[in-house]
């Protein structure tokens, strides 16, 4: 059932940041009234429709723009310290992915750590899962992340159980490994909170939510598909 409140969504940019990985943040936007209106969909579908706010977090400040991937910027509109994304006023704090050898600050730790327990759910995309598991809010959590990252994860943050799947979710908090599993544990999250035609109306019009949480190949398969990668490149290299 549709919240009878705006859906507030907190985007925590920690520059530079992976552009893709911020994209899911656009199936929530789908389930406003206003874009289904924009696709003259049928007055049933319209009509569930929520109010849906965005908001763009950086340290930097609103006004600034964080850099993303791809030679882009994406303004910016609220200070961690904000009253708009302090927590309790933020349904869902979303990190997509910075460079993963940044470490953030504790004023950035901090604003992760506080939402803990308010918002509805806490999000991480790819490398975003870094600064949660450097904020400690993964302790003791089951958690996922970029595939070739797990090792690394592992070793870095050993008191998180560690899994290889497309995204998990434990309590509140959800992680999503590499770029595009971030779409498919947002789809994941749509249907289990609003469900029904509107979760499957986003889902089909963004062609997003099919894939499983497991991947369908193993690890082994996994590593012969770079090595295989690898000696192709190597192998062209030679060609030159």
């Amino acid at each position: 059932m549709p919240p009878t409140k705006t859906l507030h969504v907190a985007v925590l940019l920690i520059p530079p940041v992976q552009l893709l990985d911020a994209s899911p943040v656009d199936l929530f936007s789908m389930l406003s009234r206003e874009y289904l209106l924009t696709c003259k969909l049928p007055a049933p579908l319209t009509a569930l429709g929520i109010d849906v706010v965005i908001d763009y977090v950086c340290e930097s400040g609103a006004g600034t723009l964080a850099q993303m991937t791809a030679n882009a910027g994406l303004k910016v509109t609220a200070n961690l310290t904000d009253d708009v994304v302090k927590p309790g006023n933020v349904d869902i704090l979303l990190i997509p992915g910075p460079d993963p050898s940044v470490v953030p600050s504790e004023a950035v730790q901090e604003h992760i750590r506080s939402h803990v327990g308010k918002a509805e759910a806490i999000m991480t995309i790819c490398t975003g899962i870094y600064p949660a598991a450097q904020s400690g809010i993964l302790k003791g959590k089951k958690a996922t992340g970029p595939r070739a990252l797990v090792p690394d994860l592992r070793k870095k943050f050993p008191d998180t159980e560690w899994v290889e799947k497309r995204w998990t979710k434990d309590g509140r908090i959800w992680c999503s490994a590499g770029i595009t599993n971030g779409q498919d544990m947002v789809a994941a999250y749509i249907r289990e909170r609003w469900g029904g035609p509107l979760a499957e109306t986003v889902c089909a019009m963004a062609d997003v939510g099919d894939r499983g949480v497991e991947y369908p190949n193993g690890n082994a398969k996994e590593n012969a598909w770079w090595v295989w990668q690898i000696l192709k490149a190597w192998m062209s290299g030679l060609r030159k």
